[in-house]
Order: structure tokens, then C-alpha cells, then sequence
């Protein structure tokens, strides 16, 4: 159990930074275009994590693995948001839009919703995890993450 929660983290962590790396650059040059962006992008990119995460949940017990995920993708929101526009950009004042709390809904919805709209499938595709799968998903979050450091860093040139 304890690889599969270190995965769904991994997961949270990659899916935050990837998401943040396509959504807040274009925040920068059109707040409409970031939104559009959150609005479209945004969800398919944790819906698909979410997906990941329940198919390669160890147990049967599906509503207790779509618990715990929304529990991890909004601890890893919330703790990232703070971190990323309260200390590394200043920008408080930008977090606390009302997106920002739809979008917290949204992350802990998804896992129910998704088990609503696609608990048979993800009940007749599990798959075990294999360190291979973690490994994987590391390697695109800190591609990311080194992305939206990136980004700061030529940003404030």
C-alpha cells in the first residue's frame, strides 16, 4: 500500500506542476487565455491521473482509494499553491480567486466522478504497480517542475 500512496503523490506532484506549466504562462500573457486553459486542460490532465491512480489501486474497495486520492491531490494543491504564489512568486493576492477554490472542488470531485462515470472500467482494466510506473511519473514532474523553475528563473531577467 504504501507504494501505491507514494505513486498517487508522485502522481499529484506531477499533474500540479505539468498543469501549472501549461496553464500559468499563458496566465502571464491573457488571464482569459489561462482560464480557458484551466477550464479544458486542466481537468483532462487530473481526470487522467485520477484514472491512473484508482486502476492501480491494490484493493477492491474503490470508494475508499477515490477518498484517499482527493484527500492527496487537495493536500498537494493547497500545500504547492501556497509554497509556489506565497513564497516563491509573492503573489498571494492571485491565489485566492474563486477559481482557485472551484478548482479545489474539482480536484476532490474528480475521483468520485470518475468512479461514477467510469467504475466499470476502471474495475475491469486494474493494473499492478510496478516501479516502473512510478519511476516514470517522477521523471515527467521534475520535467515539469525544472519547466515552471525555468520559467521564473528567464522571467525575472
Amino acid at each position: 500500500m504504501k507504494k501505491w500512496y507514494f505513486y498517487v503523490f508522485l502522481l499529484s506532484f506531477a499533474v500540479y506542476w505539468g498543469s501549472s506549466l501549461f496553464l500559468w504562462y499563458p496566465w502571464i500573457l491573457s488571464e482569459v487565455l489561462g482560464m480557458v486553459l484551466m477550464l479544458t486542460v486542466a481537468p483532462v490532465m487530473w481526470a487522467y491521473c485520477t484514472y491512473q491512480c484508482l486502476r492501480t489501486y491494490p484493493k477492491d474497495r474503490i470508494y475508499k482509494s477515490a477518498l484517499v486520492v482527493s484527500l492527496i491531490f487537495l493536500v498537494v494543491s493547497v500545500v504547492f499553491d501556497y509554497i509556489f504564489f506565497g513564497h516563491i512568486r509573492d503573489a498571494m493576492e492571485e491565489l485566492y480567486h474563486p477559481t482557485t477554490f472551484y478548482a479545489y472542488a474539482f480536484v476532490v470531485s474528480v475521483p468520485f466522478l470518475a468512479i461514477l462515470l467510469f467504475g466499470k472500467r476502471i474495475a475491469h482494466n486494474k493494473k499492478p504497480l510496478v516501479k516502473k510506473d512510478s519511476i516514470q511519473v517522477l521523471l515527467i514532474g521534475l520535467a515539469c517542475f525544472v519547466g515552471v523553475v525555468l520559467i521564473l528563473l528567464f522571467e525575472n531577467q
